[in-house]
């Protein structure tokens, strides 16, 4: 049985492959994420592990500037 490298004991991480999944939300929007500070990255080499609840909260904040309304 292969262990997960992203496997750490109380922080949860997840793939680039699977934070595209959770968030619907392209490579280059979690990169710029990450670039802003809003998800952190665990680098372990050749695997990096997104934050989960960090690209949870920075899609629903996306989420919510989408829809608000403009007011002029």
């Amino acid at each position: 049985m292969t262990q997960d490298p992203l496997d750490v004991d109380s922080e949860e991480y997840v793939t680039l492959a699977t934070a595209m999944k959770r968030t619907s939300r392209s490579r280059r929007t979690i990169g710029r994420w990450v670039k802003s500070g809003a998800v952190r990255v665990l680098d372990l080499g050749d695997v990096r592990g997104y934050h989960l609840s960090d690209l949870l909260d920075a899609e629903a904040q996306a989420h919510a500037n989408a829809t608000r309304v403009r007011t002029q």
